[in-house]
């Protein structure tokens, strides 16, 4: 009988040690991924790198790096939250499946959802020397086609009206990974096309249902953000959150999903909603492989917590400044589009102050695409003098206040 009990009892024991250990899961965003047989390098590569401050030359390594890393790591996942190629071209599509294959000789599962850049764009385009040229484009049979080891063949449910799925972490934790772009129907009807269609939101729902029956743990991913990352993104930047976030967000919280993985913004950052019931969905995104911050994440899921830790590529062997370089490409592009911006609202700012404000803008994007905003002193001086201008205080302003907990990049997000 004691030899009975003592069995039970280390049974119990080291099934209590195999719940209590995490899923690894490793998360990249926005790749934006061209096929390295579809660029040279030459004038019109150059010029669509400095205009867009996307170094899709440079992407390809960096890619190869961060799955390196992920080995080393010991991930069991990895998610890709969208726009995994420049404009969905499909010859992008082939190859960077092939750079996943390495992951998935290891054992790791890989889910992926497309974005806004993955189908039928029509900017299928590739560089040679000086020119354009088009390409074949990627049709949503084609993407489910050539994801299909990267969750479609083995999901639990597919959605009949999008390339959503929903597919097994382990078995006591599913992922809803979420089409938003309604490529068919945005076309007919005048929502937006970062929206959810009523037949998937039933979809999604009956899953939720489902999980909340079987009593199984439960994370999303999609490319738009589900949750505001800044104070006004709603009002300024609509179109990086899915339509009718707010409702979308409160139901998925009471029904059970603690935590969604988003992309787009090409941002470092990690915010929450609570419902009105108390429960609490975080929405971690994550920026883009493509340019600066050059970040990615590791998460260590477990049923009660998620720890999230960021890293970031600031240097190549064949280029130790790529971070310090992006960076100042990615701030310039910022200033000018503030500058025009500021200059097509007619508010009969002079140059001076147009100058000073789109100075304000940019560093302040530039903060928040690598998180964990704090304020710098070539920020506060921008600031103060802007100030003077206008003839205010500026003693308490601080910019960084527009960011929302919890903390963006090293954190412990508790369920």
């Amino acid at each position: 009988m004691k030899k009975i009990i003592i069995i039970f009892l280390f049974t119990l024991f080291t099934l209590n040690i195999v719940a209590s250990e995490p899923i690894k899961i490793g998360i990249i965003s926005d790749t934006h991924f061209l096929s390295e047989q579809l660029m040279d390098g030459g004038n019109a590569t150059q010029n669509y790198v400095r205009t867009t401050a996307r170094d899709i030359m440079d992407e390809p390594v960096v890619l190869d790096s961060v799955l390196s890393d992920f080995i080393k790591t010991d991930i069991q996942v990895l998610l890709i939250s969208g726009d995994i190629t420049k404009d969905g071209e499909k010859k992008s599509h082939i190859d960077f499946v092939k750079k996943l294959k390495t992951l998935q000789d290891k054992g790791i599962k890989v889910f992926v959802i497309p974005g806004n850049h993955d189908i039928e764009t029509g900017n299928e385009i590739g560089f040679s020397g000086n020119t354009k040229f088009r390409t074949e484009n990627t049709s949503e049979t084609d993407f489910k086609e050539i994801y299909k080891d990267c969750g479609y063949k083995t999901a639990i449910s597919q959605d009949s009206a999008s390339l959503s799925y929903a597919a097994e972490l382990n078995k006591s934790t599913w992922l809803i990974a979420i089409d938003v772009a309604r490529r068919p129907e945005f076309k007919r009807t005048g929502l937006p096309s970062e929206a959810i269609s009523e037949q998937t939101e039933r979809w999604i729902k009956d899953i939720l249902h489902e999980t909340t029956r079987r009593q199984i743990q439960v994370v999303g991913m999609m490319h738009w953000g589900l949750v505001e990352h800044f104070r006004g993104q709603a009002k300024y930047f609509p179109r990086y959150l899915v339509y009718d976030w707010h409702r979308l967000a409160t139901l998925f919280a009471d029904c059970g999903m603690k935590a969604i993985f988003t992309g787009h913004f090409h941002a470092n950052d990690i915010t929450s909603l609570t419902s009105k019931d108390g429960n609490v969905i975080y929405d971690i995104e994550t920026g883009s492989l493509c340019s600066y911050p050059f970040a990615y994440r590791i998460a260590n899921l477990y049923p009660d917590r998620m720890d999230v830790t960021t890293r970031n590529i600031t240097s190549l062997f064949h280029n130790p400044t790529l971070g310090k370089d992006n960076q100042a490409l990615l701030k310039q592009l910022a200033t000018n589009i503030a500058t025009n911006r500021l200059r097509d609202m007619g508010l009969g700012f002079d140059s001076s102050f147009t100058s000073s404000f789109a100075e304000i803008i940019s560093q302040a994007f530039l903060l928040h695409v690598s998180g964990d905003e704090k304020m710098t002193d070539e920020l506060q001086s921008h600031i103060n003098a802007l100030a003077r201008v206008m003839d205010t205080d500026a003693s308490d302003a601080n910019i960084t206040e527009l960011d929302l907990p919890p903390a963006d990049n090293n954190v412990t997000l508790k369920f």
